[in-house]
Protein backbone atom coordinates (compact mmCIF):
# COMPACT_ATOMS: atom_id res chain seq x y z
CA UNK A 1 0.00 0.00 0.00
CA UNK A 2 1.63 3.17 -0.94
CA UNK A 3 2.27 5.58 2.00
CA UNK A 4 0.84 9.26 1.66
CA UNK A 5 3.85 11.50 1.51
CA UNK A 6 4.07 13.79 3.88
CA UNK A 7 3.60 17.89 3.04
CA UNK A 8 6.23 20.66 4.67
CA UNK A 9 4.84 24.07 5.10
CA UNK A 10 6.73 24.63 1.04
CA UNK A 11 4.03 22.18 0.19
CA UNK A 12 1.40 24.14 0.88
CA UNK A 13 -1.00 26.32 -1.57
CA UNK A 14 -4.98 27.51 -1.76
CA UNK A 15 -5.83 23.91 -2.64
CA UNK A 16 -3.95 21.55 -0.59
CA UNK A 17 -3.85 23.98 2.94
CA UNK A 18 -7.67 22.79 3.57
CA UNK A 19 -6.52 18.83 3.63
CA UNK A 20 -4.46 18.99 6.41
CA UNK A 21 -5.00 18.55 10.37
CA UNK A 22 -4.26 21.05 13.02
CA UNK A 23 -1.81 18.20 14.62
CA UNK A 24 0.12 17.98 11.34
CA UNK A 25 0.46 21.61 10.68
CA UNK A 26 1.87 21.80 14.18
CA UNK A 27 4.43 19.73 13.20
CA UNK A 28 5.22 21.33 10.00
CA UNK A 29 5.41 24.34 11.85
CA UNK A 30 8.17 22.65 13.81
CA UNK A 31 10.02 21.01 10.84
CA UNK A 32 10.13 24.44 9.47
CA UNK A 33 11.67 26.21 12.42
CA UNK A 34 14.51 23.96 12.48
CA UNK A 35 15.53 25.78 9.29
CA UNK A 36 15.57 29.14 11.10
CA UNK A 37 16.92 31.33 7.87
CA UNK A 38 14.67 29.50 5.49
CA UNK A 39 11.67 29.74 7.98
CA UNK A 40 12.13 33.56 8.42
CA UNK A 41 13.05 34.34 4.94
CA UNK A 42 9.26 32.29 3.70
CA UNK A 43 7.35 33.60 7.14
CA UNK A 44 4.93 36.13 4.99
CA UNK A 45 4.42 33.44 2.40
CA UNK A 46 3.56 30.90 4.80
CA UNK A 47 1.11 33.10 6.80
CA UNK A 48 -0.76 34.43 4.22
CA UNK A 49 -1.44 30.69 2.78
CA UNK A 50 -2.15 29.54 6.44
CA UNK A 51 -4.43 32.30 8.04
CA UNK A 52 -7.03 31.56 4.82
CA UNK A 53 -7.47 28.34 7.33
CA UNK A 54 -6.73 28.27 10.46
CA UNK A 55 -6.14 30.92 13.80
CA UNK A 56 -2.55 30.02 15.04
CA UNK A 57 -1.15 31.65 18.38
CA UNK A 58 1.82 30.54 20.34
CA UNK A 59 1.64 30.64 24.28
CA UNK A 60 3.23 28.99 27.01
CA UNK A 61 2.33 25.72 28.00
CA UNK A 62 2.18 26.05 31.67
CA UNK A 63 -0.48 28.85 31.61
CA UNK A 64 -3.12 27.00 31.72
CA UNK A 65 -5.53 29.31 32.22
CA UNK A 66 -4.74 30.41 28.79
CA UNK A 67 -4.51 26.95 27.52
CA UNK A 68 -8.02 26.29 28.44
CA UNK A 69 -9.50 29.08 27.23
CA UNK A 70 -8.21 28.34 24.04
CA UNK A 71 -9.69 25.14 24.14
CA UNK A 72 -12.87 26.12 24.89
CA UNK A 73 -13.34 28.16 21.84
CA UNK A 74 -12.12 25.34 19.62
CA UNK A 75 -8.10 25.44 19.55
CA UNK A 76 -5.85 22.56 19.71
CA UNK A 77 -3.07 22.99 21.83
CA UNK A 78 0.68 21.65 20.87
CA UNK A 79 4.10 21.47 22.75
CA UNK A 80 6.69 23.21 20.78
CA UNK A 81 10.66 23.92 21.39
CA UNK A 82 10.94 26.80 23.25
CA UNK A 83 11.17 30.26 20.92
CA UNK A 84 10.68 33.54 22.99
CA UNK A 85 9.53 32.00 25.89
CA UNK A 86 6.95 29.97 24.26
CA UNK A 87 6.13 26.50 24.17
CA UNK A 88 3.33 25.82 22.52
CA UNK A 89 1.47 26.38 19.65
CA UNK A 90 -2.69 26.72 19.49
CA UNK A 91 -4.52 25.87 16.27
CA UNK A 92 -8.42 26.45 15.18
CA UNK A 93 -9.50 25.13 11.61
CA UNK A 94 -11.89 27.11 10.38
CA UNK A 95 -15.34 25.60 11.08
CA UNK A 96 -17.36 25.78 7.70
CA UNK A 97 -20.76 26.33 9.56
CA UNK A 98 -23.01 28.29 7.04
CA UNK A 99 -22.91 28.72 3.16
CA UNK A 100 -21.15 32.22 3.68
CA UNK A 101 -18.47 30.37 4.58
CA UNK A 102 -17.94 28.46 1.08
CA UNK A 103 -15.33 29.43 -0.84
CA UNK A 104 -14.10 28.13 -4.75
CA UNK A 105 -11.22 26.26 -2.29
CA UNK A 106 -12.66 24.47 0.47
CA UNK A 107 -16.09 23.42 -1.63
CA UNK A 108 -13.41 20.68 -3.35
CA UNK A 109 -12.94 18.83 0.40
CA UNK A 110 -16.50 18.57 1.32
CA UNK A 111 -19.22 16.25 0.47
CA UNK A 112 -22.50 16.52 -1.31
CA UNK A 113 -24.47 15.90 1.66
CA UNK A 114 -22.68 18.53 4.00
CA UNK A 115 -23.46 20.96 1.08
CA UNK A 116 -26.86 19.75 1.39
CA UNK A 117 -26.89 20.14 4.76
CA UNK A 118 -25.26 23.70 4.88
CA UNK A 119 -28.36 24.80 2.33
CA UNK A 120 -31.17 23.13 4.76
CA UNK A 121 -29.54 25.17 7.84
CA UNK A 122 -29.64 28.75 5.75
CA UNK A 123 -33.31 29.83 7.19
CA UNK A 124 -35.18 27.57 4.67
CA UNK A 125 -33.98 29.43 1.70
CA UNK A 126 -33.50 26.09 -0.51
CA UNK A 127 -31.23 25.88 -3.46
CA UNK A 128 -33.20 28.73 -5.54
CA UNK A 129 -33.10 31.32 -2.53
CA UNK A 130 -29.07 31.18 -2.56
CA UNK A 131 -26.84 33.59 -3.68
CA UNK A 132 -25.52 33.67 -7.01
CA UNK A 133 -21.85 33.73 -6.35
CA UNK A 134 -23.24 30.92 -3.86
CA UNK A 135 -24.44 28.26 -6.67
CA UNK A 136 -21.09 29.56 -8.58
CA UNK A 137 -19.05 28.05 -6.30
CA UNK A 138 -21.23 25.36 -5.47
CA UNK A 139 -21.41 24.26 -8.88
CA UNK A 140 -17.97 24.44 -9.44
CA UNK A 141 -17.64 20.72 -7.69
CA UNK A 142 -20.76 19.39 -7.93
CA UNK A 143 -23.68 18.95 -10.08
CA UNK A 144 -27.03 20.56 -8.89
CA UNK A 145 -30.43 20.14 -10.00
CA UNK A 146 -33.42 21.37 -8.40
CA UNK A 147 -37.38 20.64 -8.76
CA UNK A 148 -40.49 21.68 -7.03
CA UNK A 149 -43.13 18.97 -7.07
CA UNK A 150 -46.31 18.04 -5.62
CA UNK A 151 -45.79 15.67 -2.38
CA UNK A 152 -46.70 13.02 -4.15
CA UNK A 153 -45.06 12.83 -7.32
CA UNK A 154 -42.26 13.97 -5.50
CA UNK A 155 -42.06 10.90 -3.70
CA UNK A 156 -43.56 8.09 -5.59
CA UNK A 157 -42.27 4.77 -5.83
CA UNK A 158 -39.54 5.03 -8.99
CA UNK A 159 -39.95 8.18 -9.46
CA UNK A 160 -37.49 11.52 -9.55
CA UNK A 161 -36.39 10.87 -5.96
CA UNK A 162 -35.52 7.41 -6.82
CA UNK A 163 -34.00 7.68 -10.10
CA UNK A 164 -31.79 10.70 -8.91
CA UNK A 165 -30.43 8.33 -6.40
CA UNK A 166 -29.79 5.59 -8.74
CA UNK A 167 -27.70 8.38 -10.58
CA UNK A 168 -25.57 8.42 -7.77
CA UNK A 169 -26.95 11.96 -6.27
CA UNK A 170 -27.42 12.91 -2.71
CA UNK A 171 -30.61 14.09 -1.67
CA UNK A 172 -32.24 17.08 0.08
CA UNK A 173 -36.14 17.68 0.41
CA UNK A 174 -37.47 20.96 1.61
CA UNK A 175 -41.46 21.16 2.30
CA UNK A 176 -43.25 24.17 0.39
CA UNK A 177 -46.41 23.66 2.01
CA UNK A 178 -48.29 20.47 0.07
CA UNK A 179 -45.23 20.94 -2.67
CA UNK A 180 -41.58 19.79 -1.89
CA UNK A 181 -38.61 21.26 -2.82
CA UNK A 182 -35.83 18.71 -4.52
CA UNK A 183 -32.38 19.60 -4.03
CA UNK A 184 -30.15 16.54 -5.91
CA UNK A 185 -25.98 16.97 -5.88
CA UNK A 186 -23.33 14.69 -6.73
CA UNK A 187 -19.80 15.35 -6.98
CA UNK A 188 -17.96 16.41 -10.14
CA UNK A 189 -15.33 14.30 -11.53
CA UNK A 190 -11.74 15.66 -10.41
CA UNK A 191 -9.91 17.31 -13.24
CA UNK A 192 -6.34 17.21 -12.35
CA UNK A 193 -4.57 20.26 -14.10
CA UNK A 194 -2.65 19.79 -17.14
CA UNK A 195 0.76 21.45 -17.43
CA UNK A 196 0.76 22.01 -21.43
CA UNK A 197 4.39 22.20 -23.02
CA UNK A 198 4.32 25.04 -25.73
CA UNK A 199 6.45 24.46 -28.46
CA UNK A 200 7.79 26.65 -30.74
CA UNK A 201 6.34 26.48 -34.12
CA UNK A 202 8.30 26.00 -37.05
CA UNK A 203 8.32 29.71 -38.66
CA UNK A 204 9.62 30.79 -35.10
CA UNK A 205 12.06 28.68 -35.22
CA UNK A 206 12.89 29.49 -38.71
CA UNK A 207 12.50 33.33 -37.50
CA UNK A 208 15.26 32.65 -34.43
CA UNK A 209 17.94 31.20 -37.09
CA UNK A 210 17.59 34.17 -39.19
CA UNK A 211 17.72 36.79 -36.61
CA UNK A 212 21.46 34.64 -35.23
CA UNK A 213 22.28 34.74 -38.57
CA UNK A 214 21.59 38.03 -39.15
CA UNK A 215 23.03 39.25 -35.86
CA UNK A 216 26.39 37.82 -36.78
CA UNK A 217 26.52 38.73 -40.35
CA UNK A 218 25.87 42.15 -39.10
CA UNK A 219 22.77 42.58 -40.95
CA UNK A 220 21.10 45.83 -40.45
CA UNK A 221 17.92 44.83 -42.56
CA UNK A 222 16.95 42.40 -40.97
CA UNK A 223 14.26 43.41 -38.21
CA UNK A 224 12.79 45.09 -40.89
CA UNK A 225 11.95 41.79 -42.48
CA UNK A 226 10.77 40.61 -39.48
CA UNK A 227 8.09 43.04 -38.81
CA UNK A 228 7.13 42.67 -42.68
CA UNK A 229 6.49 39.02 -41.94
CA UNK A 230 4.42 39.79 -39.01
CA UNK A 231 2.64 42.52 -41.00
CA UNK A 232 1.67 40.08 -43.67
CA UNK A 233 0.48 37.30 -41.11
CA UNK A 234 -1.82 39.92 -39.59
CA UNK A 235 -3.37 40.41 -43.15
CA UNK A 236 -3.88 37.07 -43.77
CA UNK A 237 -5.98 36.55 -41.26
CA UNK A 238 -9.31 35.34 -42.52
CA UNK A 239 -12.79 36.97 -42.09
CA UNK A 240 -13.68 34.66 -39.40
CA UNK A 241 -11.17 35.27 -37.25
CA UNK A 242 -11.64 39.03 -37.57
CA UNK A 243 -15.56 38.45 -36.88
CA UNK A 244 -14.00 36.71 -33.55
CA UNK A 245 -12.04 39.41 -32.52
CA UNK A 246 -14.85 42.25 -33.44
CA UNK A 247 -17.12 40.62 -31.52
CA UNK A 248 -19.93 40.09 -34.52
CA UNK A 249 -20.36 36.44 -34.32
CA UNK A 250 -24.03 36.45 -33.63
CA UNK A 251 -25.27 34.73 -30.78
CA UNK A 252 -27.36 32.02 -32.44
CA UNK A 253 -24.42 30.65 -34.09
CA UNK A 254 -23.15 29.91 -30.27
CA UNK A 255 -23.92 26.50 -29.60
CA UNK A 256 -24.71 25.87 -25.67
CA UNK A 257 -22.74 22.80 -25.02
CA UNK A 258 -23.78 21.99 -21.36
CA UNK A 259 -27.04 20.83 -20.58
CA UNK A 260 -29.01 22.76 -18.07
CA UNK A 261 -29.99 19.80 -15.74
CA UNK A 262 -31.98 22.07 -13.63
CA UNK A 263 -35.19 21.66 -16.02
CA UNK A 264 -37.41 19.07 -15.77
CA UNK A 265 -36.92 15.86 -17.74
CA UNK A 266 -39.86 14.86 -19.48
CA UNK A 267 -40.74 11.89 -17.40
CA UNK A 268 -41.25 14.19 -14.65
CA UNK A 269 -43.55 16.60 -16.13
CA UNK A 270 -45.12 13.12 -17.20
CA UNK A 271 -45.97 12.47 -13.89
CA UNK A 272 -47.23 15.88 -12.23
CA UNK A 273 -49.95 15.35 -15.55
CA UNK A 274 -50.59 11.87 -14.22
CA UNK A 275 -51.25 12.82 -10.25
CA UNK A 276 -53.35 16.01 -11.20
CA UNK A 277 -55.84 13.43 -13.37
CA UNK A 278 -55.81 10.81 -11.27
CA UNK A 279 -56.85 14.09 -8.11
CA UNK A 280 -59.34 15.46 -10.12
Amino acid sequence: MKQKTRLSLDDLNKGNVWTITPSELSQMIIDAKKKHDDYIENEKHYTNILRMVFDIQYLKREDTEQVNKLESVGFEVYSTPDENGNNAIAIRKHPIKKVTDLTLENIQHLEAWEVLELINNNMGTGWKGLPLAIQDIIESAFFVDCTIMPEKTMRKKGGIIDRRKDDGYEVLEIERGTWIEGIFMKPKPKVEKVHIDYTIHDDEDGRRRRRKNAENENDEDYDEEIELEEEEEDEDMDDEELKKLDGDIDEEDIEDEEPDERNLQIEDIEDIAEDMEEEE
